[in-house]
């Protein structure tokens, strides 16, 4: 099973994730669970990478069935950047939810 820590701020908002372990949906390599969770968590930190937010590259940690990702927000000056990184990380956490949904708790696990 998959499971989806989200991180949230002292204002509610999400701030990040850590993800652990693999879905067991399908045998590795075929595992579209897994694909999907590994897709939205890449293309959050390839937003935080792209754009540069906080003027840097964004620090994860990462190896095989885990993942976890926290960008010191705070530190972000620009309030339209700072929005739209809390956007991305939102975007992130109800995609992680909507394939809980979709496949079940046996699979992924989101937890606030």
């Amino acid at each position: 099973m998959i499971k989806a820590k989200i991180f949230r701020d002292n204002q509610n908002r999400v701030s990040g994730f850590e993800i652990t372990g693999h879905a067991g949906y399908a045998e590795e390599g075929s595992d579209i669970i897994c694909a999907a969770v590994s897709s939205i968590a890449y293309t959050a930190v390839g937003y935080f990478s792209e754009k540069k937010i906080g003027g840097k590259e964004p620090q994860y940690s990462e190896k095989d069935g885990y993942m976890k990702f926290k960008p010191d927000l705070e530190a972000v000056k620009d309030s339209d950047e700072a929005t739209a990184a809390y956007a991305v990380l939102e975007a992130a956490f109800i995609g992680l939810k909507q394939i809980e949904y979709s496949y079940g708790k046996e699979y992924i696990k989101v937890i606030e």
